[in-house]
């Protein structure tokens, strides 16, 4: 089965949502190896390695995901392997921004109508007796 592999180029940080693309890039035509999986795919290319050296981040809308490149390896002189790790925060973008829920933790901000057990909160009254001196006259 052969699909179209997008080759890009990232700077972003792989714990960024979304992740912003440098101009340029190029589509090729890959085919999924054997015993090669959507998470982590390596994809044969009958490109040079040299061709898709330079590029760091790929799409594949067959799997309907993003990938960081992991590491190309040069099989012949016109064929090469590409090989991938999901990135989930990119591929799954749509779905967590569109996320709602309650934040039980922050690590400085507390809030005390939330049963939290690792902030203790003392709900004792204290009660204070104080003796009161003056005197009349």
């Amino acid at each position: 089965m052969s699909f179209q592999v997008d080759l890009k180029k990232t700077k972003s940080e792989t714990t960024q949502l979304t992740k912003v693309m440098e101009t340029g890039g190029t589509s090729l035509s890959g085919t999924l190896i054997n015993n090669s999986n959507v998470i982590n795919p390596s994809i044969l290319c009958h490109v040079s390695a040299e061709t898709v050296a330079g590029y760091n981040y790929m799409e594949i809308g067959a799997f309907n995901r993003k990938y960081f490149i992991t590491e190309i390896t040069a099989l012949t002189h016109d064929t090469c392997m590409v090989q991938g790790h999901v990135d989930v925060l990119s591929t799954y973008a749509g779905d967590i921004r569109n996320l709602t829920g309650v934040i039980a933790r922050q690590e400085n901000k507390y809030n005390l109508y939330l049963d939290d057990n690792l902030f203790k909160v003392d709900s004792r009254t204290i009660i204070q007796t104080v003796q009161n001196n003056a005197s009349g006259g």
